[in-house]
């Protein structure tokens, strides 16, 4: 692996996490009208001004900044299932910037919102049950695990709390920090 990639790559993943979140976070504060509990996320992409802004360009932002993330990760990668993790990775990391391209109420939204949080879950979990067999087995169910929690989330909200907490913004910040938690942690001790 080149060496600019080898000391960039973890870099890129954790400047990802932070200016996706980051982005996120202060569009959550700045708008009047969002509402953990009636709004989804993507509604900030559209609320004008710097709100959708910030929002919006912090996803294309995360999105392109993730990708040396992904080439380190390649590097590393100990077998097939961890490459397709990675491919799968590239693909969220694509979808997370269109989110931004097409705000709500484009006609590509909702396509690149739900691949968005599915590819997630494909990635975690192809990644994770390659670190298994690699022999990584702690850092691997501990991938799958957040894999599996990005599903859960959009499970229990669907199933129970959707009639209580209409808005998606809950278990789309629960896929977000999945993926910061894992991308943070993986460059943070690879």
């Amino acid at each position: 692996m080149s060496e600019p990639i080898e000391r960039i790559g973890p870099l890129s993943g954790i400047a990802s996490s932070i200016v996706a979140l980051g982005a996120i976070g202060l569009a959550t504060i700045l708008s009047h009208s969002f509402s953990w509990t009636h709004s989804a996320l993507s509604e900030l992409g559209v609320a004008g001004g710097i709100v959708a802004t910030l929002f919006n360009g912090g996803l294309i932002t995360g999105g392109g900044i993730a990708v040396p993330f992904g080439l380190w990760l390649l590097g590393r990668a100990e077998n097939r299932l961890e490459r397709l993790g990675v491919y799968s990775f590239w693909l969220t990391a694509v979808a997370m910037a269109a989110i931004g391209l097409f705000p709500m109420g484009s006609p590509l939204h909702v396509p690149v919102a739900v691949s968005f949080y599915l590819l997630l879950t494909v990635s975690l979990c192809l990644y994770g049950i390659g670190n298994v067999l690699a022999g990584q087995r702690r850092r691997g169910l501990l991938t799958i695990l957040l894999g599996g929690v990005t599903l859960g989330g959009w499970i229990v909200w669907g199933l129970q709390l959707r009639a209580f907490v209409p808005g998606l913004a809950l278990p789309e910040t629960v896929g977000a920090l999945a993926l910061a938690f894992w991308v943070s942690g993986t460059a943070i001790r690879p």
